[in-house]
């Protein structure tokens, strides 16, 4: 995807998530798996990732699988049909947790008038203001599976404060925006180091 693809989905994303920075994807993988003999790849068994993510719908998986096709085909890597041939295969899945953002702020010294209700008088009050947010937080996962060994190779995840998304189009951009930012890092030694 070319840098103006890349800023003007990042900038979508931003409006949409109406945030004050944008999450980052984070990766591992295994360093001994010579990533530059994959060519090919496909997902895991459908019943396997309803087996692992119960609450996410076929509209959902859908719009993941749709992403990561997208992005595997950008990098010039092939979707092979029949799974047993693939050299990797993609597994995902997503997870939700309730959160709590505290902040607590000091209002300061503050002067009045009447301040106890008792007629004339001057005093001086001091206070803390402790504001809780409540929200949820959605993470998704990413595993690049390796067909000959049955293991995890590569994982990215990617964690953000979930947004009430209204539209399909929003619901849609938001799932290409998290897949993109994760496959950004494969396969390793595609980005630069910070």
């Amino acid at each position: 995807m070319n840098k103006l693809a890349t800023l003007l989905v990042a900038a979508a994303m931003f409006a949409v998530a109406g945030c004050s920075s944008l999450p980052k994807a984070d990766s591992d993988w295994n360093q001994d798996f010579d990533f530059s003999k994959v060519h090919t790849y496909n997902f895991i068994d459908r019943s396997k990732l309803r087996d692992m993510t119960p609450l996410t719908d076929d509209i959902t998986r859908n719009r993941i699988e749709n992403a990561v096709d997208k992005s595997m085909k950008l990098k010039q890597f092939t979707l092979e049909a029949d799974k047993a041939k693939a050299d990797l295969l993609v597994s995902y899945h997503v997870t939700t947790k309730d959160k709590q953002d505290i902040r607590t702020y000091n209002v300061g010294v503050n002067s009045c008038w009447n301040c106890w209700g008792r007629g004339p008088g001057m005093g001086m009050g001091y206070g803390t203001d402790v504001r809780v947010n409540e929200y949820t937080e959605g993470t998704l996962i990413i595993d690049m599976i390796d067909t000959k060994s049955n293991e995890s190779v590569w994982r990215g995840t990617l964690s953000a404060k979930i947004s009430n998304l209204k539209t399909q189009q929003e619901r849609i951009d938001a799932i290409n925006y998290a897949v993109t930012t994760i496959l950004a890092q494969f396969p390793p030694g595609t980005q630069p180091e910070k």
